[in-house]
């Protein structure tokens, strides 16, 4: 989970962006009103007659039909302004975000560039974009499946995760991965994070653990990683929100009735919202059904397209190709 400083080191990256966008546009009017002196007399009168319609209101009085005059003066505007060079555009500030003009929030709601940012930084803390350019589609590799069913399984695990992504946009399909250690989920789960990344999706990849400490702190308000309550729920809001939510490993996290109404909590708001899903857990279909849930089994079962992926260990089996090649070249 990202830190307080950090989150407030993008604040402040926030603010710079929003001073200097607003600085280049008093820079910009004021080279524009020297070229064209006419302008700000316009914009007086129009703001003179906006003020006087709007006192009459108040006062009870007949407002004087201004609709006309408003329309001359601001085509007028238009016209000084493009004589010199300009458009009615250079007179407003130009925010790397129109939505929220740089200050990461419209309304209280997070802007969706904030949350991107946020995870951007998440990703470097956890070396995640490190990880997906060496894991991905172009080098996963069937080799390590035996000839056999183990193959033909992560054959057509790789046909589906390749489907999920094509459809992505128009399908609300989730991914259930389950197998033993070391057979592949995490590297399939990192093949579709990495092809909607490059798309310019808003994918969030979490682990078990950490999930539910974000999900803890945004409960019970834990400080211990230095948040403040706003942000801590900011960052749940990102999870609920998010494209696409990646839990990896599901069941390694301490389970208990609180996790549980959670998970079933996050993952049923996420299907409300049509928010596309993959967890990847050792656990079986049966073990979840044990360890959680009736509720959350019956949502998975029913919205999840399950893939098991079957096979030998294969971290182990290419540590074991690495002490090989290591000692061929010692020899």
């Amino acid at each position: 989970m990202i830190n307080r400083a950090a989150f407030e080191q993008i604040l402040r990256e926030y603010d710079a962006k929003r001073l200097n966008a607003e600085r280049e546009l008093t820079q910009r009017r004021a080279l524009i009103e020297e070229k064209v002196p006419r302008l700000r007399e316009i914009e007086s009168r129009i703001a003179e007659i906006s003020v006087n319609k709007a006192i009459a209101r108040i006062g009870g009085g007949p407002a004087e039909d201004i609709g006309k005059t408003i329309y001359s003066l601001i085509r007028e505007k238009a016209e000084v302004l493009s004589a010199a060079g300009f458009s009615p555009e250079d007179l407003k500030a130009r925010y790397d975000c129109e939505l929220c003009q740089d200050t990461g929030y419209i309304g209280s709601e997070m802007c969706r560039c904030l949350r991107e940012r946020v995870t951007e930084v998440l990703y470097d803390q956890s070396n995640i974009k490190e990880i997906l350019k060496e894991e991905n589609f172009d080098t996963f590799s069937f080799r390590y499946y035996a000839e056999g069913q183990p193959r033909t399984v992560a054959e057509q695990a790789v046909q589906t995760a390749h489907s999920f992504v094509e459809d992505f946009a128009v399908s609300s399909d989730n991914l259930f991965i389950t197998g033993g250690t070391g057979v592949g989920k995490t590297f399939l789960t990192n093949c579709i994070a990495k092809d909607l990344i490059d798309r310019g999706l808003f994918v969030v990849y979490l682990s078990a653990v950490r999930l539910f400490d974000i999900l803890s702190d945004a409960t019970f308000g834990s400080r211990r990683d230095g948040t403040e309550g706003t942000s801590r729920e900011s960052f749940k809001k990102i999870i609920y929100d998010c494209d696409l939510l990646v839990i990896d490993d599901l069941g390694t996290e301490m389970v208990n009735s609180f996790s549980s109404t959670q998970l079933f909590d996050c993952i049923n708001e996420r299907l409300l919202a049509k928010k596309h899903t993959i967890i990847s857990t050792n656990l079986s279909l049966k073990q979840i059904q044990e360890n959680y849930s009736e509720r959350l089994f019956s949502r998975i079962v029913d919205r999840y397209t399950l893939i098991k992926l079957y096979g030998d260990d294969i971290r182990m089996k290419k540590k074991l190709e690495d002490w090989d090649a290591a000692r061929g070249s010692c020899n």
